[in-house]
């Protein structure tokens, strides 16, 4: 497995794509990721977990999740990938509680899948959005973050409907071919309370941060919480921090010329020394290092 380095020269990026069956190995990178599959198929693996695209559907790539895809031999497909970091709606009141399924959905099927009337909707947005761009149209990168909010607000909204589903009576309809997988990957959905904190942290985690408070304001026991955060996120509230930290770090890496010190500030480390070897912990190399293979 690597870190792969994107090169993304603003917040986020609509990507239209081509491939055949070349595999790649599991990999993992700093922004979050949509993939949009318009023909052929493909095979997603996430972690241990795999599934079977089809044309239409949408899949979600959480920031630091190993994953990677690969066509049937011999056929060929094609795809949008929508790439984009946190700092992309941020701006936006309430932006940062679009990006909660992306943070903690552990036990959220990634695939949203071509018979849901929401993956139409997000296949349109992001076919629309690739036209603005290739057309030169007036204010194309407008229309590209318009289209971007609105295929964030059907991810959340499809997010709230599969934890809904998780009750009796889960998986119907439109969603039964997700819900199913999500019942397979044996974790449950989402829980309100861990949303809350995960939205507070994606707000705050340039702030000093105490667990131990958050589990206060949850209304759950300690123990409790802290299982139920980590089932969710696949990390403590500090570890989650850190990664939202470093994921800071990087973007601000690839697309400023601040020094390394004045981006460990601005991304919450309290020290030079924490920020280098949180890093090169998650990324396999030292932010100068990083920077410099951009």
């Amino acid at each position: 497995m690597y870190v792969e380095r994107l090169h993304l020269t603003r917040s986020f990026s609509f990507i239209p794509v081509t491939g055949s069956d070349e595999e790649h190995d599991l990999h993992v990178h700093d922004c979050l990721e949509i993939g949009v599959l318009l023909r052929g198929e493909l095979t997603y693996r996430f972690g241990d977990r795999t599934y079977a695209g089809r044309p239409g559907d949408a899949f979600l790539c959480r920031p630091f999740e190993p994953h990677w895809s690969y066509a049937k031999p011999g056929e060929t497909f094609g795809a949008i990938l929508i790439l984009f970091t946190p700092s992309a709606v941020r701006a936006v009141p309430g932006g940062s509680r679009l990006l909660v399924p992306f943070y903690a959905g552990r036990g959220l099927a990634p695939l949203l899948p071509a018979s849901s009337p929401r993956a139409a909707r997000i296949r349109e947005a992001a076919e629309a959005a690739v036209r603005a761009k290739e057309a030169g149209e007036a204010a194309a990168e407008t229309r590209q973050f318009a289209a971007l909010l609105g295929i964030l607000l059907e991810v959340h909204d499809f997010a709230a409907e599969s934890a809904g589903a998780a009750g009796p009576g889960a998986a119907a309809g439109a969603g039964r071919r997700a819900g199913a997988e999500a019942a397979s990957a044996g974790n449950a959905l989402p829980q309100t309370e861990i949303a809350d904190s995960v939205g507070y942290l994606l707000d705050r985690y340039r702030e000093a941060v105490d667990g131990e408070a958050l589990a206060r304001q949850s209304g759950m026991g300690k123990s409790r919480y802290f299982e139920q955060f980590r089932l969710l996120t696949g990390a403590s509230p500090h570890e989650l921090v850190v990664r939202l930290r470093v994921q800071d770090a990087m973007d601000l890496l690839r697309t400023t010329d601040l020094s390394v010190i004045e981006i460990a500030e601005r991304s919450g480390f309290q020290s030079l020394s924490a920020f280098n070897k949180q890093f090169k912990a998650y990324c396999g190399v030292s932010p100068r290092g990083y920077r410099n293979g951009r």
